[in-house]
């Protein structure tokens, strides 16, 4: 069932127990976080109510560049920016263009909970390092996020360097996004050879540079949902 949350979010929530059961087969070994837990008590609530025992499988460790797992994961915590100035002659300058992914820096484990082993450690940190290293970023970055009624500590890894902005690139084009974020990913990555290729040098340039600037994140108005017709089966 679809129902809107508010005037800007959309919540898709499924109630039948075979729907439920193929999500925790989904997800079963594909977890990286702490929020296996959550994943863990259902897969005990289903076991509870069937005789087909599903068995908890581990944290997966496997290279991020091997499957869409990081790509999921830009979908729900990633974003695109581009920045840049104009001088005297209204030509670019000082551009940057970069991805940042960020997550809190722990998890809060369920208080009525068993304390399952593979959650043990609740806090993010392996897994924002573990991207990190993907990337080929410097560091993990501490931040805090403004909350409706409170700050919360978090990670942060941003592709500000040309390898990490060319390692993600060849990442998403080998397992794309699905959401209206990849039409911004495809600005993104015009604004990058844009940017590598010194084309906003001229006035045509740095005019296309606006433009894609214009259309990313919120300030998109035109849609389409092709990416959709090569949707994981």
């Amino acid at each position: 069932m679809v129902y809107p949350k508010d005037s800007n979010y959309l919540n898709l929530l499924f109630q039948d127990i075979k729907s439920i059961q193929k999500i925790a087969v989904l997800l079963n070994g594909k977890m990286r976080t702490p929020k296996i837990e959550a994943l863990y008590r259902l897969i005990d609530w289903l076991n509870a109510r069937s005789t087909d025992k599903m068995l908890k499988l581990s944290l997966d460790n496997s290279s991020l560049g091997t499957n869409p797992w990081f790509s999921g994961f830009i979908e729900s915590d990633g974003n695109f920016y581009c920045e840049f100035k104009l001088n005297s002659e209204e030509i670019a300058t000082r551009i940057k263009g970069y991805m940042r992914v960020s997550q809190k820096q722990s998890y809060k484990l369920s208080t009525l909970a068993p304390r399952y082993e593979e959650a043990h450690n609740n806090s993010n940190f392996s897994l924002m390092d573990k991207i990190r290293e993907f990337l080929d970023v410097k560091n993990v970055t501490e931040i805090q996020r403004n909350k409706t009624n409170y700050i919360e500590l978090a990670y942060e890894v941003r592709t500000t360097k040309k390898l990490s902005c060319e390692i993600l690139i060849n990442y998403l084009t080998k397992f794309p996004l699905f959401s209206s974020k990849n039409l911004v990913f495809l600005d993104w990555r015009e604004i990058h050879q844009i940017r590598i290729s010194r084309k906003y040098k001229s006035l045509e340039g740095t005019s296309k540079l606006i433009y894609l600037k214009n259309s990313m994140n919120t300030k998109r108005t035109q849609f389409n949902w092709d990416s959709l017709n090569n949707f994981y089966c």
